[in-house]
């Protein structure tokens, strides 16, 4: 967890410490309720009485942010974290999420991570915090912002009569990004973590900032134990097919026959695939499994939590994916990215010179359609050729890379 810049090796200052025993007569038990180690129902991690303890550390500027979206959005916002630690270096950060996006939130920079439930409803009707950062254009999580106590709000807010809007100026570039097409498509060529930055005020430095994912080690090790009962040995030059993505927005994922051949191309040099995917992709995966039924193409499953599907990206040597969640986990794991574009937006994603976009020639892209009646489609007119030529590219850099 976070430690303050300020150290106290003696412990938490005495005017830090209550004592509700002294008002029982009991012998003295003095408790640091400042402390963002401090729990209340249990001891602490460290089992200390709080007088003296080497660990005290106050929390700070107290922060909430507020970020449920999709899983990659989620993700992706993590590069904010860096920014608000030098800004806020003594800070107790507080992240209300989604519950299936709660273990993309790093518990290594954020202190505590809540569901959307009616228990955190509960909490903000009592708590009270120093900023809030309000990051959804939703108005159910904008709403929250509204309950949050703080002098400081700054984001999307919702206003009496339930319309979102930006709660400080800055929010007002990123906020009309979701109303004007035109300015979302085809003029605006920043980055998302560029303008979230900006719009929450937040300082962003592309040559520092980057995504924060914490994968357990036990995640690692099962993804180890997976590679080796497949055949692969560590260092092998992997790459990670994932052909899934989500299903909001039409042609936001290749074609079963674009990843087929391009698979084929792959066993044909003898390069070692592993398919990738979650629940939405196991069928398409057992499918293309089944179909190449080759010594060098893996189905190594895809019922995985998300710190495993996580581990297995990091064991990649390269990653082809659509725009999704699989794309900002193989960011996030410091693989080599490829990623394939088709109805939505290539330019806001950061690729940290880390990979190659792969977009598609169509005029009318990007769309963010939920349905497409156009043939051949975005999708259909990348060629695999197209994305094998990136794969052997990004399997050169990633060799150089560790030579």
């Amino acid at each position: 967890m976070n430690k303050d810049q300020r150290a106290f090796p003696s412990g938490p200052p005495s005017e830090k410490l209550v004592d509700f025993q002294a008002v029982r007569g009991l012998s003295p038990f003095p408790v640091a309720l400042d402390c963002r180690y401090y729990i209340g129902d249990r001891p602490c991690r460290f089992q200390r009485d709080c007088p003296g303890c080497p660990h005290y550390s106050p929390q700070g500027t107290r922060i909430l942010i507020l970020k449920t979206g999709a899983l990659g959005d989620v993700l992706r916002t993590t590069i904010l974290l860096g920014g608000i630690k030098r800004q806020f270096p003594e800070s107790h950060i507080t992240w209300i999420t989604a519950t299936s996006a709660m273990p993309l939130v790093p518990r290594s920079l954020v202190d505590r991570v809540w569901p959307v439930s009616p228990e955190t409803l509960g909490r903000l009707h009592v708590e009270s915090f120093d900023l809030v950062l309000s990051l959804d254009k939703e108005p159910e999580v904008a709403a929250l912002a509204m309950l949050a106590k703080a002098p400081e709000k700054r984001g999307m807010g919702v206003n009496d009569r339930g319309a979102v809007y930006p709660l400080n100026p800055e929010m007002a570039y990123y906020f009309r990004l979701g109303l004007d097409n035109h300015l979302k498509f085809h003029v605006n060529r920043r980055t998302y973590p560029d303008l979230l930055a900006e719009a929450v005020r937040i300082p962003y430095d592309p040559a520092r900032d980057d995504y924060h994912l914490d994968i357990a080690e036990k995640d690692r090790e099962e993804a180890r134990r997976i590679f080796l009962a497949q055949g692969l040995e560590p260092g092998q030059p992997v790459v990670g097919i994932n052909s899934g993505a989500g299903g909001v927005f039409v042609n936001k994922d290749w074609t079963f026959f674009g990843y087929l051949d391009l698979i084929r191309e792959l066993d044909r040099e003898k390069i070692p695939v592993v398919l990738l995917g979650g629940d939405r992709e196991s069928q398409r995966v057992s499918e293309l499994h089944r179909r190449l039924k080759s010594p060098y193409v893996k189905d190594v499953g895809t019922q995985h939590s998300l710190g495993l599907f996580s581990a297995l990206a990091e064991n990649c040597r390269v990653i082809v994916t659509g725009d999704t969640l699989g794309m900002h986990v193989g960011l996030a794991v410091r693989s080599r990215v490829i990623a394939i574009f088709g109805s939505t937006q290539p330019h806001e994603i950061e690729m940290f010179d880390r990979g190659e976009k792969v977009v598609t020639p169509i005029e009318c892209a990007p769309c963010y359609r939920r349905s497409c009646d156009i043939h051949p489609s975005c999708m259909e007119l990348i060629r695999h050729e197209t994305v094998m030529d990136a794969v052997r590219r990004q399997l050169a850099l990633s060799h150089s890379s560790r030579t």
